[in-house]
This record gives structure tokens, sequence and C-alpha cells, in this order.
């Protein structure tokens, strides 16, 4: 049997076992969104980042990988806090930018028990992987991590997501590393970089800080507003807010060395 097609099954096999919990609907129109907590942005959006959609991050040049991968998991934290979520990854993704950890994860605001990792070899598992993750909605939401500018991530293939992701609710990100072309069929693209983070005494870091760029919403209708911000992750309350250096440090840097190390297990499907 093939590392793929185990990949496959056992990945199955963990949204069996999570989808014994029920599934979980968004039926109204504020519960379809997501506030990121950035009133600016939440405007532009028209009250939120929509569920049960697709939305693709770009980093804005190949050194800002960190950075897109950064926003790609605080939109991760806000769709999916307290349930289970997937990460399908390309090994070569993994390879360049690095292996998920625990701590990091815990303390950016995720619980890595949560966490389903899924490692491919190539894009076409990928593929296939999260088209499978998207149809389990018990999910919070699926991070979808393929290498560079493969010819298999088309029109077709990022329509079927789509389709997945909307029959479901839920919402798929795809993390675009390595990559350079913009896809098809989402609601919104977001172009992020790397921004200065600085605390009240301008001595230490602050909070994570992003230039964030909206190139193409969509989601209320064809041609909604964009915009560029800066943008600061806030992992204690779990929410954006306007980059004004100066705010302080986030608590989670106070806590002590032997809570920050323990051990924060999360479910590997390959």
């Amino acid at each position: 049997m093939s590392v793929s097609h185990e990949s496959l099954n056992a990945l199955k096999q963990s949204m069996e076992s999570i989808g014994r919990d029920g599934a979980r609907r968004f039926g109204s129109q504020e519960t379809n969104r997501v506030h990121l907590g950035f009133n600016e942005v939440d405007q532009s959006l028209g009250g939120g980042l929509l569920r049960g959609a697709t939305h693709d991050i770009l980093p804005k040049s190949a050194q800002e990988g960190g950075a897109a991968t950064g926003f790609a998991l605080a939109l991760i934290a806000r769709l999916a806090f307290g349930v289970p979520w997937v990460w399908v990854r390309q090994d070569m993704a993994a390879r360049e930018i690095g292996e998920p950890y625990g701590p990091g994860l815990a303390a950016f605001g995720l619980d890595p028990a949560n966490l389903v990792l899924v490692a491919v070899p190539d894009a076409k598992e990928a593929l296939r992987a999260a088209e499978e993750s998207l149809r389990c909605q018990a999910l919070g939401a699926v991070l979808f991590e393929p290498w560079g500018d493969p010819k298999q991530l088309d029109l077709t293939a990022t329509r079927r997501l789509a389709l997945a992701a909307e029959e479901s609710g839920v919402t798929l990100i795809t993390l675009r590393s390595g990559g350079h072309f913009p896809l098809g069929s989402c609601r919104t693209r977001w172009e992020i970089g790397a921004a200065n983070s600085q605390s009240a005494g301008g001595e230490e870091l602050g909070f994570p800080a992003f230039s964030a760029r909206l190139v193409l919403n969509r989601q209320a209708g064809a041609g909604g507003p964009g915009g560029m911000w800066m943008m600061e992750w806030n992992h204690g309350k779990r929410l954006f807010q306007q980059a004004n250096f100066g705010t302080g440090l986030s608590q989670t840097s106070h806590r002590p060395v032997a809570e920050a190390a323990s051990p924060l297990p999360f479910r590997h499907a390959s």
C-alpha cells in the first residue's frame, strides 16, 4: 500500500471519529460570518469572514512565508475555537518552512489537541485530502497548504473545493506557501507580509503584527471593497486589532517555563 493511501485512510478514520460528535450547522447570516475583531476589516467583509467558503492567502514575498502562516493560523483560531480542524500539508512545505510546534500553537491561541495534521507527498494527494476533510461537518476549518503553483490546482479543482465547503459549511483557508499565482473560486484573497512588533517600552516584542492587503473580496458580490491594514494578533483574546505600537506584551509571555514546555500532542494522519 502506498504512503498516500495510508494517509488518506488515516484521515478518513480521524474524520469518522470527529463526526460522531455531530455536525455543526450555521444557518443565520450572523452565524455564517466570524468577526475578526478589527472593526474596519469586518466592515469591509460585510460583517466578518464568511464560513463555508474558501479564502486564499499569499505571502507578499518568498521571505514572508512565516507571516502568511501566522495570519492563516490566526484565522483558524477564530474559525475553529474549541473544535477540531485539519491542516493538510504537502511535504515540501514542511521541509521548506518547518513542522508545527505544539507549545508554539498553544501560545498563539490554538489548542494542539484539536489539530489533525495530514502530510501528503504531492499536490494531487493534498487536493484529495482537503476535499475529504471539507466533507466532515464537525470540523471548524481546513487549512490547505500545497507547495508552489502545481498544475493540479486549476480552476476545476478549486471549484470542487469551494462547492465542498459550501455544502458542508466548513471553511477552507488555502495557504499558498511557495506560490505566486492567485487561485480561482475563492471569496477573499489576502497578501500578507510581516510588520514591526513592539512593546510599550519599545525594548521587547509585542503582539504578532501583519501587513495585510485584501486584494479580492467577493463576500458581498463581485467587486467588494478591499483595503490594506496594519493588523496585530492578540492571541490572549484571539482577536485581530489595529497595530498601534506600544500596546504592550502579551500575557502569555509571562507563563512559567514549565507550563510553556509541557507536552502538547496533536494527531498526525500520515
